[in-house]
């Protein structure tokens, strides 16, 4: 699989987004968070506390407080 179709596969999925950005949690136990918007469905664990969030969703789920904006 080449490049293109790798991130047409991704966007596709919904896992990578221009308006995308990476969110993360300091929390220790695992949390499975929905997308308010798109239905998306977003673990988030210690092992990977960053995950990509659509744009759309990352608004709604940055006003929990239990997440952060990812540098």
């Amino acid at each position: 699989m080449c490049c293109d179709q790798a991130r047409s596969s991704l966007r596709a999925n919904g896992t990578a987004n221009e308006a995308a950005l990476k969110l993360s949690y300091p929390g220790y136990a695992p949390v499975n968070v929905r997308g308010p918007l798109t239905g998306q469905l977003y673990q988030f664990s210690r092992p990977h506390p960053v995950q990509t969030v659509d744009a759309r969703d990352a608004m709604s789920i940055l006003k929990t407080r239990l997440f952060r904006q990812a540098r």
